[in-house]
């Protein structure tokens, strides 16, 4: 067996860095794909005078060095303990690349006082600045508090008993307001100011959730699902740190215990998937920053050993000092979506805060982290009305499907921290917009700013083009801060239709001021994994892209796409789609360009054999047909018309149906009612060579 250069599976990492990468991480993690029966691989760096800069032995499919390299030129090589040799391969060091420190598990732990409390998010010396810089948050925070004292306590789950039971998906929809909402809200009210009502009835909220038995249906290694479990191991490491004051010898015990389950069970389901050289999980993926908060909380407390505290934040280190995030790309881009993102970029924000703080040392600092902010820039702005592609993309900041999972203020912390200006505008304006309250991400309202140089140096300002190559995203603006900016997005990714990613490829959509005027379809229904959602939404059919012969993009592994050709300046790129369609196409490549008053899309496709291709577009009012394979759709700030240039696109029909329907094999009681979207459908003759050219004009009202 040769030494694998591609992923052969859609849960493996993806090499890093790509052959002849300018990379802007130093010292970098080397990663390659595992040699199949290899115990152990030697890898050599070389610099551009040929000298050895790193010899190292490792047992995982990665390694960095100790400490930084010069900027420059570097050739490496990995050879497997079975002889394989991958062969090699080479990167530059960028002059602007980021100097990151990785900190060491034992140093971490040992830097954080064993008696202090609260320690975790903020500690008391802390508060009076906290409630200064977030007076405006504060108060809403009051509300949030007053809703969990109307709300109560949860009811045991029974969704994994028989019987007419509150189904799993309802049920821990409920119990996040609860946990992530009430009784994160409540400790922080009573350990930012002491409040003992608030105290108290996070307490009896503490040990009401503690009852409930970790290894039952809240477990997060049971058969009935894990989101009840991914709850309270986000949540009770910072409450118990919070709440620490207000319990008794006996309930410190019992919910340090508590924790300890599950943060075992974090481990465990960490270890059992071999996450770091299987890193695609994405539940899996939030789970290293519980574990590390459970090992900074339990210190001192004695229910496990120093060594196995240390030995779970070493866990938690390794993989977000190396390969983590597998879907945040070194570019800036979430592969999984906007949706997405504005909650995976949160999850482990409370554990990087504590480590910052106690160590010096920013996990922070690294080019995701650092670019992240301009991806939220061009597709997670809060006054969108979707935001492509993926799952979720219908969801807005107080969705009542998921709410609070579009991150209220999706900028919080990196805006701050990163920039650009016009992004710390958007996280100012983002609480002047009178939100009511708080829904899901609490945990990093109150951090402390941070006392580290983030100064940025491998991003500029805004601009009104970018593309993110490892993610596969490009986007294109007439004026990002015009109130009436026309811009164009799409998608042509290396990350393939698995997850919550859709077979869309080489789709688009197009916006003016904010609102929809050629967007994806479908949703979820009543939940993930619908007929509806399955068949439907993941599906090409649901995009804006062709069909072939009405068969979509395919899901394997070799799906993945790019975006080879990228001209900002003169507001134009193209993708090449051919992989995604597995084999039955000759070509496929997508030109989109955007000017003062609209959008070109050009189309190149072949085939071995004669094909008839099928053109989709979707939108979110009902489109006009003008005739002559014209369609008109209207939003009440500007007009757009889709005019085919080719006239072997014939318009076929237009429809508000879908091919499955949004309830389709779920429970009438519960059907869910979601906006109507709209289908467009043009097709062409049979040929072994398309090309079509359609203008999506579009005049502002």
């Amino acid at each position: 067996m040769s030494f694998p250069l591609k992923r052969r599976i859609y849960q493996e990492n993806f090499p890093f860095p790509d052959d002849g990468a300018v990379i802007y991480e130093n010292n970098p993690c080397l990663v390659w794909i595992p040699v199949e029966g290899a115990a152990s691989y030697d890898v050599t760096v070389k610099g551009s005078s040929g000298e050895t800069v790193l010899n190292g032995k490792t047992e995982k499919n990665y390694i960095y060095p100790d400490s930084p390299w010069q900027p420059g030129d570097y050739i490496w090589n990995v050879v497997a303990d079975n002889g394989e040799e991958r062969g090699w391969q080479s990167f530059t060091v960028s002059d602007n690349a980021i100097t990151f420190v990785r900190p060491k598990a034992k140093e971490v732990y040992d830097s954080i006082p064993a008696k202090l409390r609260p320690r975790h998010l903020f500690t008391k010396d802390d508060t009076e600045q906290l409630l200064r810089d977030h007076a405006e948050e504060f108060e809403i925070l009051k509300r949030n508090v007053d809703m969990a004292y109307a709300h109560g306590m949860p009811k045991k789950p029974e969704f994994q008993h028989d019987g007419d039971r509150l189904p799993y998906r309802e049920y821990f929809g409920n119990y996040r307001d609860y946990c992530d909402r009430d009784l994160v809200a409540c400790s922080l009210m009573y350990a930012l100011t002491g409040d003992q009502k608030a105290g108290v009835h996070a307490k009896e909220l503490l040990l009401t959730i503690c009852d409930m038995n970790p290894l039952g249906p809240c477990s997060l290694r049971g058969e009935w699902g894990d989101e009840v479990g991914l709850s309270n191991a986000r949540c009770l490491p910072a409450v118990f740190d919070m709440l620490f004051e207000l319990l008794d010898s006996r309930q410190i015990k019992y919910v340090a215990a508590t924790v300890a389950v599950y943060a075992r069970q974090c481990e465990s389901r960490i270890r059992a998937i071999d996450y770091i050289r299987n890193p695609s999980n994405s539940h899996v993926g939030r789970l290293p920053a519980y574990l590390g908060e459970a090992a900074l909380v339990l210190k001192g407390v004695g229910v496990e050993s120093d060594e196995t505290l240390i030995s779970w934040l070493d866990c938690a280190l390794e993989i977000y000092t190396g390969i983590f995030p597998f879907y945040g790309c070194p570019d800036g881009s979430w592969a999984e979506g906007a949706f997405y993102s504005t909650s995976y970029t949160k999850w482990f924000l409370p554990f990087f805060s504590a480590v910052e703080r106690f160590s010096g040392m920013s996990l922070l600092m690294r080019p995701f982290y650092m670019r992240y902010p301009q991806y939220l820039l061009h597709f997670c702005n809060e006054c969108y009305e979707l935001h492509p592609f993926g799952d979720g993309y219908w969801c807005h900041p107080t969705d009542v499907e998921w709410p609070g999972f579009f991150a209220q203020d999706p900028y919080r912390v990196y805006a701050e921290r990163f920039g650009p200006e016009l992004v710390q505008k958007r996280k100012n304006a983002v609480i002047g917009r009178g939100i009511d309250y708080f829904r899901l991400h609490l945990l990093d309202i109150f951090l402390p700013k941070s006392k580290i140089n983030t100064e940025n140096h491998i991003t500029g300002e805004a601009e009104n083009a970018a593309i993110f190559p490892y993610g596969g995203y490009a986007v294109l603006h007439t004026d990002i801060e015009a109130n009436d900016d026309i811009c164009v997005m799409a998608r042509a990714s290396r990350y393939t239709s698995d997850s919550h990613r859709h077979a869309d490829q080489g789709s688009f959509a197009i916006f003016c001021g904010g609102k929809a005027l050629i967007s994806p379809s479908g949703y979820f229904g009543r939940a993930y994994g619908t007929k509806h959602h399955f068949e439907w939404t993941k599906k090409t059919v649901a995009h804006n892209v062709a069909l072939i012969d009405g068969r979509g993009q395919g899901d394997g592994v070799d799906t993945g796409c790019s975006i080879p050709h990228f001209d900002g300046d003169r507001k134009v790129f193209t993708m090449e789609l051919t992989n995604a369609y597995e084999g039955r196409l000759r070509k496929y490549l997508r030109t989109v360009s955007l000017d003062g008053s609209g959008v070109t899309v050009t189309d190149e496709i072949e085939a071995e054999t004669e094909v008839e291709v099928t053109y989709p577009l979707h939108a979110t009012v009902p489109p006009e047909d003008l005739g002559n394979g014209r369609v008109k759709i209207r939003r009440d700030n500007a007009v757009l018309t889709v005019i085919p240039e080719n006239s072997t696109l014939a318009l076929q029909k237009i429809t508000d149906k879908y091919d499955v329907d949004l309830n389709e094999g779920e429970p009438p009681k519960y059907h869910v009612t979601m906006p109507k979207q709209y289908h467009v459908y043009y097709t062409s003759d049979k040929a072994k060579k398309h090309v079509f050219t359609v203008r999506y004009a579009i005049c502002k009202v």
